[in-house]
């Protein structure tokens, strides 16, 4: 069981908006471009994909959570989501996606090893020129103290709780400085990175 299917429902209650960040990919998207999801949760992105530019059936979506994928395919019937670790050989051809996005996911792959192995599948499933977008989150100041006593300071794998309940997710920390580095390493141009609102790490990259 996923960490993500004890609290799916309060967590989906808490993806219901747009993303501040959407609007640095957007434009990057074209009409009928196929899209993969990684670390979709509940779709909440195909909710701002417009059928107009992402017709129905070209919305991919990708989580471990059995809870959250429940809910997407129920709002999200004309599209196609997938259980998997990310983190592992995922499940599609070469070649096939004209957009990887992956919103708050990447720092949950916590070594470099997984991050490595991550980037290689992207770009395998990506066809030439295809594009990719990450987010990762910058560490919120009211849990800085308490990572730092644990010792995760030096790790750079944080504990961040969610919801009431104070349910544990481990992270970790990458920089917009550390996302250009694995994109390079692994085959793909930098055409945007950097702090965003001092909320994420940002980059977004094209196949070569």
């Amino acid at each position: 069981m996923s960490q993500y299917d004890k609290f799916a429902d309060d967590f989906s209650e808490t993806r219901t908006h747009a993303w501040p960040e959407f609007d640095l990919f957007i434009d990057d998207i074209k009409k009928f471009d196929r899209i993969l999801d990684l670390g979709c949760g509940n779709g909440r992105l195909r909710k701002f994909l417009a059928t107009d530019l992402v017709r129905d059936g070209d919305y991919f979506g990708l989580d471990v959570s059995d809870e959250l994928l429940k809910i997407a395919r129920e709002r999200y019937v004309k599209d196609h989501f997938f259980k998997g670790d990310f983190s592992q050989e995922l499940p599609f051809g070469d070649e096939n996606f004209d957009f990887v996005i992956s919103i708050a996911a990447f720092h949950h792959l916590l070594n470099k090893k997984d991050q490595l192995n991550f980037l290689a599948e992207c770009r395998r499933i990506l066809k030439p020129g295809g594009k990719i977008f990450l987010t990762t989150w910058i560490l919120p100041k009211k849990y800085f103290w308490m990572n730092f006593w644990k010792g995760r300071v030096f790790t750079k794998n944080w504990l961040v709780p969610f919801g009431k309940q104070k349910f544990p997710r481990i992270y970790r920390w990458v920089s917009d400085r550390t996302l250009t580095k694995l994109l390079k390493k692994s085959g793909f141009k930098i055409e945007k990175s950097g702090k965003f609102k001092n909320r994420n790490f940002i980059v977004l990259g094209q196949k070569i």
